[in-house]
This record gives C-alpha cells, structure tokens and sequence, in this order.
C-alpha cells in the first residue's frame, strides 16, 4: 500500500468512525460483467452500431422496526449478469429536497423545512418516500416495498449465520425503559433474526450517526457470507415482472457476488433548513452520482442538462472518482456511466467525442482537468454524448490538494 492510499484509508476510516464516511474503495465487483458487455459486440446493435448500457435495475427497501417505524433503508442494484449486485445503505435521517435549496444546507424559504426520511414514511406512507428517495438519488425503482422484522429474517434465511464485527453494544429500550444488550463489541457470529434485530435497534434519541459503523459491518459480514453467492431458491421468479417484488429482487442480488457501500452522511446544521436541530443529515451529491453511476447507470433518472458523459478512469480511487464526477456536476454536465478501466495511464484526461461535443466539453471544462486531450469516439453509447478518460495530470491535482 503505497504512503498516500494508506493515509487515505485511514483518513475515510477516522471518517466512517464519526459517522461521515463511505467505503474505503470504490465498489468495482459489479463493474465487470457490464464493462464486459460494453467491450463486447454482442451489446453492439449492427443498425446503428452503438453500445447499449445493459440493465442494471435498482429496488429500494426500507426495513421496519418495533412499532412499524422506519429504522433501516437501503437501495439493491442488479448486476447486468441477473445475479449478485450492490447493497447502497443510505440514512433514514437523510434530508429530503425542497424547492429553493437542497439537501446539502442551500437556502430554501421557512415553508420549505427539509424533512427526514423516517418522518416521510411516518406521516406519508412507503409511496411518498419512494419519490423522496428518487428525486435525492436521481433513479428509477422497479420494484418498492417495506419489509417487516420477519420479512428480513425469512430473506436473508439462506446465509444461516453471519460472522459480524460491531466497534460497541448494540443496546436497545424496552416501552418500560429497561435495556437489552442485543450485542457486544468485538467479532462474533450471529443467526439471522438476531442479526435483524441488530440492523433495526434504535435506541431514543439515538442519532443515527452512532448507528452507522453498525448498519456498514452487518452488511460487510453478508457480503462475506455470500461469497459468489448462494443458490438460488426454487421459488425465485426470474422474469422482469420477478424484479418489482423486494424480497425477490433481493434472492436474485444474493444470488451471486455482492458489495456495499454507505453513502456520506453529514449533519446539516443550517437554521434554515434544520431550525429544530432535529437528526438530519445531507448527501454528497457527487458521491451519489458516482456511485449510481457505476453500480447502477441504466436506473438513472438523470438530471436535465444539455451533455451526458461516460467517466472511465484507470486509477480505482473515490477520492479521485468523486472529484472528477463533482468537476462535471459543477461545469453543467451529467455523469450517466462512471467505469473503472484497466488502461494504461496518460497525462491528459481525454475527451472522445463528435467535434462539435468534444468543442463544447473542452471550453466548459477549461482548467477542471489541468490538461485535455481530444480524440473522434468510435464504440459510442446509447444515451451518452461522450467519453471522459482521467489523466495523471488531473489525478496529481486532486492528491495534492
């Protein structure tokens, strides 16, 4: 591990500690089936002979506590190959958008309070929240549910234990105000509805925060668990229709290799936006997009700008991923593909594209990338305007800030 990974890793792990940090790497298992698909001639229609984006579809699950509560909240994608996928953990405290701001501490008028994700579902139901989640994320869900604690249990059957390191007590309050430990700090194995029960433990006026750590190690001792996956039951529905149903969406993500990854989650502490100081957290929305874009890019909503670009980058580091992808966003261009490439690496960062694209790319991006480099595109993407390769030069910029 050279000097500046390791510091890096420590740094998002000091992160991940305080309750703000993702994972340490960037999820790159889901990248090779499709990345295969877009390097291969059988996703090449030969009357237009432009690459498709092969489906990778996304469902959200919100996992219900004692009394009906929205206590766990996760988005699954597909992996193009049918089976395996990503696990993207996002808070249920998460700020939703209003109207003159966003959720990351923009101004917005005294009518248009953020709100939290758990207060949505409580006041409003599984539906309103699912079109909170789509507008903060940018993506479309095929399939929307809310599972119960037996629910849970009955999906994740199949892995039969999981081996779980927890950095405290798990401990929650019964009505009478009488605690139970749920589970001690340290590396232990758990059954599956114990495991459940630690996933959607919330103590009063818990923040979520400290919840964090223990929502990122269950899910990486599943990830463990799953390993290349595991069979698929005899009852799965493998149909497109199969994909709309949660718990079945979820068999299929098991069924093969998984990863996961928490989304940044920062207190908002704008008067504004949060005047009550109550649990609310906001997004990093490159980081969103980064993420989406990669494990999930056909499920894109996408927002409404005038250039969509693919980022490859030969590097396999967040840091510089999200960079790049938040050098896009601000210069007014959409990210609907995000790769990690096995290439050799160039100084400049390379656009390929039509002329007039590459033109417009060049003057927008004028001093993000340090130094660009053009070239014609030949296996262009469907829905994509052009193709944005990370050089060393860009790269350099970014470590060194």
């Amino acid at each position: 591990m050279t000097t500046f990974r390791a510091r890096q890793v420590r740094a998002l792990r000091v992160a991940i500690a305080s309750g703000v940090g993702a994972a340490l790497v960037l999820p790159i298992g889901a990248f090779a089936a499709w990345n295969q698909l877009l390097d291969s001639r059988s996703a090449t229609t030969v009357a237009t002979n432009l690459v498709t984006i092969p489906d990778t579809p996304a469902a959200l699950v919100a996992a219900l506590g004692e009394g009906g509560q929205l206590s766990h909240l996760f988005v699954a994608t597909l992996d193009a190959s049918g089976v395996g996928g990503t696990v993207v953990l996002l808070p249920i405290g998460a700020a939703t958008e209003t109207e003159s701001g966003d959720s990351s501490g923009a101004a917005a008028t005294k009518a248009e309070v953020a709100r939290r994700l758990a207060d949505v579902y409580a006041k409003d139901g599984l539906g309103a929240l699912a079109n909170e989640v789509q507008g903060l994320l940018d993506i479309s869900f095929v399939g929307v549910g809310a599972l119960s604690r037996v629910e849970m249990i009955n999906m994740l059957a199949p892995l039969g234990g999981v081996d779980v390191l927890l950095d405290r007590d798990v401990v929650t309050t019964a009505v009478d105000g009488t605690p139970t430990k749920l589970a001690s700090a340290g590396e232990t194995s758990y059954p599956i509805d114990r495991l459940v029960d630690i996933v959607l433990a919330r103590r009063p006026n818990e923040k979520e925060s400290e919840r964090f750590a223990r929502h990122r190690e269950v899910w990486n001792g599943i990830v463990k668990r799953v390993g290349a996956g595991v069979d698929l039951p005899s009852d799965v529905d493998t149909t497109p229709a199969g994909l709309a149903d949660p718990s079945n969406f979820m068999k299929r993500v098991l069924g093969g290799a998984l990863q996961v990854w928490q989304l940044s989650a920062a207190p908002v502490l704008d008067k504004t936006l949060n005047p009550k100081r109550i649990d609310l957290y906001s997004l990093d929305r490159a980081e969103v997009v980064m993420v989406f874009a990669s494990v999930a890019p056909s499920a894109l909503s996408g927002a409404d700008l005038p250039i969509t670009v693919m980022v490859a980058s030969p590097f396999n580091d967040p840091v510089v991923s999200r960079a790049a992808v938040a050098a896009l966003l601000d210069a007014g261009i959409g990210v609907g593909v995000m790769r990690e490439i096995s290439a050799k690496e160039q100084p400049a960062t390379l656009i390929q594209a039509d002329d007039d694209v590459a033109t417009a790319l060049s003057a927008l991006l004028t001093g993000s990338f340090v130094s660009i480099d053009r070239a014609p595109w030949v296996n262009q993407v469907v829905g994509i305007d052009a193709a944005v390769t990370l050089g060393a030069e860009f790269v350099a910029s970014v470590r060194n800030k």
